[in-house]
């Protein structure tokens, strides 16, 4: 089988599986430059694809993140089993080539924010758009992709509770909390969002393209302009743990209901958002640390008696 052949059926294979149109162009985005990489320029069959040109092509992310290099180990590892299992390949040419190292969660340099951030936040929100996608991660703490496929239609203001997409296309039941609730009610009766059963609760910043999937990245955006405005640096992830760390601080201990809120699947995940918070309330006990020496009350100028470098 000819390798463009082979990468569009098992894009097709994981479109039926119900992976996303973003996912599935990420995969794309890995695996058709295969079909033109000077490595493999000549290989037309996926039997003649060598373990050694797999290496090859691989180390042209041996610079970036370790996290895209992961990525990019993952996809040519996933495409390259398909093709075994599905008996188009003799042997797996990405069977002998070790995964990249991946970090674990805690040692990730991620950005996070304090709830005194969240706050400043909400003070410069000029737009319902830019109040309900803030609103929607700091009261919920979903996911990008969750929060933007967050319809009208999922939102039961009687009741008090919505129905949230995660990952896999899954859907969980959640309670609003009672201020998210009232601002929800107030945006429906301002006359100014489009509340009907099929629009989305985050509005887009631009019309949307008919027939296209949303792109989830219209988070991203709000959340940037919102973030420049208040002159806080932050990312949709950082409202999800700053969601974490505030139920923490108002239910001490309730880690399981956290998990179920969050959508993990093992509390080990959760744990992470737990040693985070832990950590940062321990290093901020360095501020106190003091040896009573006479440099200590200096501001700005060099102590008398000691020489300037």
């Amino acid at each position: 089988m000819r390798l463009d052949r082979a990468i569009d059926r098992y894009l097709g294979d994981l479109a039926r599986q119900g992976k996303s149109n973003r996912t599935l162009k990420t995969y794309a985005f890995r695996l058709m430059p295969l079909c033109g990489a000077k490595e493999v320029a000549e290989v037309r069959d996926v039997r003649a694809v060598t373990t050694n040109e797999c290496r090859a092509y691989l180390d042209n992310w041996r610079d970036a993140a370790p996290g895209t290099r992961y990525h990019a180990w993952a996809v040519m590892s996933g495409f390259f089993k398909w093709l075994y299992r599905a008996e188009e390949i003799d042997i797996n040419p990405m069977a002998r080539i070790e995964p990249p190292r991946r970090l674990p969660p805690e040692e990730l340099d991620v950005v996070t924010v304090t709830g005194a951030d969240v706050r400043k936040m909400f003070d410069v929100c000029q737009t319902w758009g830019e109040l309900l996608c803030l609103s929607t991660l700091a009261y919920l703490g979903p996911r990008r992709g969750g929060a933007s496929q967050l319809r009208w239609r999922d939102v039961d203001l009687e009741r008090g509770t919505l129905r949230l997409r995660e990952k896999g296309g899954k859907r969980r039941h959640l309670p609003i909390p009672s201020e998210f609730l009232a601002l929800l009610k107030a945006a429906k009766l301002s006359g100014k969002v489009d509340c009907a059963s099929n629009d989305y609760v985050i509005p887009m910043q631009r019309k949307q393209k008919h027939g296209r999937a949303r792109d989830d990245r219209v988070i991203s955006r709000y959340v940037k302009n919102i973030g420049e405005r208040a002159g806080v640096h932050v990312r949709p992830h950082a409202l999800r743990a700053a969601f974490a760390v505030q139920f923490l601080e108002t239910h001490p201990g309730e880690l399981e209901a956290l998990q179920r809120l969050l959508g993990h699947r093992k509390p080990e995940t959760t744990q992470i958002y737990l040693r985070r918070y832990n950590d940062q309330k321990a290093m901020e006990n360095v501020r106190d640390l003091s040896w009573g020496n006479r440099f200590s009350a200096s501001a700005g100028e060099a102590p008398s008696g000691v020489e300037p470098l």
